[in-house]
């Protein structure tokens, strides 16, 4: 998703699947049919997702780059991700995880993941046009949600999306798969130097520095 991820201020609507108070098997029930239905093909294709590391970040990049191809927007240089992965890391291990989704030894999607006290972002996603058949990209999402929700998170936040349906607008594909996890749209106004919340403040504070 490219620009959906932690760009210099907020979004100004998010798309979150509340998890506290729900059981695993609840929030896969409260996925719509269709994502359901991928997340069993990615299964029975042999999908594969497993965290990576930082010798990982150059796989996730050129999948990011074809994106940013794809859905037309300017890509962010490597160096980013690499000062954005040393800077969270050193803070706390699980500040920031990697995630591949490959079929057959091939890599198909990656995903950054962020953590901050019980709150969990989905930030910058990465996939290819190649066997889009076996649904890499429902799978490296439930696996982020399950390993989210096995750690406890309230929320998991799929980051910003579009304010209008339009059928013109690119980014309607990104929104119905967004929706279709069952979550609720929620709206904030102003940026992240807004400190609801000091733990999260600092950790983005820290971000943003190295930038």
């Amino acid at each position: 998703d490219g620009e959906d991820g932690f760009a210099a201020g907020q979004p100004r609507y998010v798309f979150q699947v509340p998890l506290a108070g729900r059981s695993l098997e609840e929030v896969r029930t409260g996925l719509n049919q269709q994502w359901r239905r991928n997340i069993k093909k990615a299964e029975k294709a042999g999908v594969k997702v497993d965290e990576g590391g930082y010798e990982d970040l150059p796989v996730f990049y050129e999948l990011y780059r074809e994106t940013a191809e794809r859905d037309r927007f300017a890509p962010r240089p490597f160096g980013y991700f690499q000062r954005m992965w040393t800077a969270l890391r050193a803070e706390d291990p699980d500040r920031m995880r990697l995630y591949l989704a490959q079929h057959e030894g091939e890599t198909l999607a990656a995903a950054t993941m962020l953590t901050v006290g019980n709150h969990v972002w989905y930030s910058y996603g990465a996939s290819t046009a190649r066997k889009r058949e076996v649904q890499p990209g429902n799978a490296i999402q439930w696996r982020m949600m399950s390993d989210a929700h096995e750690r406890g998170a309230a929320v998991y936040d799929l980051r910003g999306i579009t304010d209008t349906l339009a059928e013109d607008n690119h980014l309607l594909g990104l929104l119905r798969f967004k929706v279709g996890t069952g979550g609720r749209a929620a709206e904030y106004v102003g940026e992240w130097d807004y400190p609801i919340n000091k733990l999260l403040h600092r950790a983005f504070t820290l971000y943003m520095a190295r930038r």
